[in-house]
């Protein structure tokens, strides 16, 4: 990659900036969900501000040359079984998508952050679904789970309208960058 991508470490500062690119990360998921348009035309996104405030967390900006392309969040959220890291929130503008840019970003960030990882996709965002699927398939050799979650399993009392989804699991110890 002969352009320079930066992987900057987000702070509370950041959260406004992160919010605002989440209405288009919101966005372009309605390509593949369905979402309506809000009446007012303002999409919304949940609250990442716990991505920030967590210690186990991470958030990142990230920028190409100086220029924002998107955002990374990471946890610890255990949605099968034990991970070190789940990938949280990934997100690419649409004027660098479909450039390599997203695929480099995973990479380095899987290679900084070393261990079992799990990543869940909406399952109708088959975009992304594949994405995630060729990425972490050349990175660990074909070697990951894939499981399938349907929304009734995922339905519970704060989750009441859950949406299927794609879990892809794996370890980075054994990866090829």
């Amino acid at each position: 990659m002969t352009q320079m991508i930066k992987i900057i470490p987000a702070t509370i500062a950041d959260y406004e900036t992160i919010q605002n690119m989440a209405r288009f990360y919101v966005y372009d998921r309605t390509k593949y969900i369905g979402w309506e348009c809000p009446a007012n035309g303002m999409f919304e996104c949940i609250d990442f501000m716990h991505y920030l405030e967590n210690p186990t967390s991470r958030a990142y900006l990230v920028k190409l040359n100086n220029e924002l392309v998107g955002f990374v969040l990471l946890d610890k959220v255990q949605l099968i079984e034990p991970v070190d890291w789940n990938m949280g929130e990934f997100f690419i503008l649409a004027k660098f998508q479909n450039k390599g840019i997203g695929a480099h970003l995973a990479r380095e960030i899987f290679k900084a952050h070393q261990g079992q990882w799990s990543v869940a996709v909406m399952a109708k965002n088959i975009a992304a679904v594949h994405f995630w699927r060729k990425i972490i398939s050349d990175m660990s050799n074909k070697n990951f789970a894939e499981v399938f979650s349907s929304k009734e399993e995922l339905k519970t009392r704060d989750n009441l309208e859950p949406d299927d989804i794609t879990i892809l699991l794996f370890d980075t110890r054994n990866t090829v960058y």
